[in-house]
């Protein structure tokens, strides 16, 4: 196999990955969308949404959301989850798949304390996926949480927080002429990372 630097690659795809995503992030609008792809059990179907990449911890991708949402349902069923990085201006796409779990209660805290008021009084007030009648209820809702800790600190979610994804498996795809793309999987084992190139 040809030297993997010349893609920006390197024999590790967790430093590969974070290498690609810094260059992305000065160039791409929205660097840090990924579409998490999971598996709804009782419908024996795939169901895919855009969330935000928000940083490696312990060798996992971490993302947030609402534990009640449907994506959370899905993953408490069956925890094997997929995601895709595609970064248009880049040329260059990053499949992962993976293991997902829970981050602890303080980490999730501790993140959420991280945000900004109003983000924090969205994730407070919504119960994900459920019906509502309408934007103004939603708005209603959220006008009358923050008058209710105007000055005061917006209590955490318990319904809410992060998530680790444990990758096993990498593809690294870079857009070529006339389709001729290139394409470096890599492979958890339990020697280390074995890596295979595919035909575009």
């Amino acid at each position: 196999m040809e030297n993997l630097s010349e893609f920006g690659l390197t024999q590790n795809p967790l430093d590969s990955f974070t290498s690609w995503y810094e260059q992305a992030k000065s160039v791409e609008q929205n660097p840090e969308a990924m579409t998490l792809s999971t598996i709804d059990s009782k419908l024996r179907r795939p169901d895919s949404r855009t969330v935000l990449f928000k940083g490696l911890k312990s060798g996992c991708l971490t993302f947030y959301t609402n534990y009640t949402s449907n994506k959370s349902r899905e993953l408490e069923s069956n925890n094997e989850a997929a995601i895709l990085f595609y970064w248009h201006v880049s040329k260059r796409q990053v499949r992962v798949q993976g293991k997902v779990t829970k981050m602890s209660p303080e980490d999730s805290k501790a993140y959420f304390r991280s945000r900004d008021r109003q983000s924090q009084l969205a994730s407070y007030i919504s119960e994900q996926s459920s019906p509502i009648e309408d934007k103004s209820a939603l708005m209603k809702k959220l006008s009358e949480a923050s008058a209710r800790f105007d000055g005061d600190e917006i209590p955490f979610p318990v319904n809410w927080g992060g998530f680790l994804f444990e990758p096993y498996e990498f593809e690294f795809f870079v857009y070529g002429d006339y389709r001729i793309n290139d394409r470096f999987l890599f492979q958890k084992t339990q020697q280390g990372w074995a890596i295979t190139r595919l035909q575009p």
